[in-house]
C-alpha cells in the first residue's frame, strides 16, 4: 500500500511502484463507490479518440499556460454557431 495526495488540480500521483508497468499517457476508467475509487485501465482506442484526448491535451497545456482565450457570452455563442 502507497499514499498519494490529491493536488490542488484534482491531479493525483500514481505511486513509481505501482506504474512500472505503465506508459505515459495510458488512459484509465475511473469509479467511485463511497470512498472508493478505483481506476482500471483502458486499451483499444480507435484513432479518432486518440486524436481527441491529443488536441484536449494541448487545449489543456495552454489554458494551464495562460494562453486560453477569454470570450463574453456572445461572443462564446457566436463561436458556438460557427462551429
Amino acid at each position: 500500500m502507497e499514499i498519494t495526495k490529491l493536488s490542488t488540480k484534482g491531479q493525483i500521483v500514481i505511486p513509481e511502484s505501482m506504474r512500472k508497468d505503465l506508459e505515459v499517457g495510458s488512459a484509465f476508467r475511473v469509479m467511485k463507490k463511497g470512498n472508493l475509487i478505483v481506476l482500471k485501465g483502458i486499451e483499444g482506442f480507435n484513432k479518432e479518440e486518440v486524436k481527441e484526448m491529443e488536441e484536449l491535451d494541448k487545449i489543456w497545456k495552454e489554458i494551464d499556460s495562460g494562453k486560453g482565450l477569454t470570450l463574453t457570452k456572445k461572443e462564446f455563442l457566436k463561436e458556438m454557431e460557427s462551429w
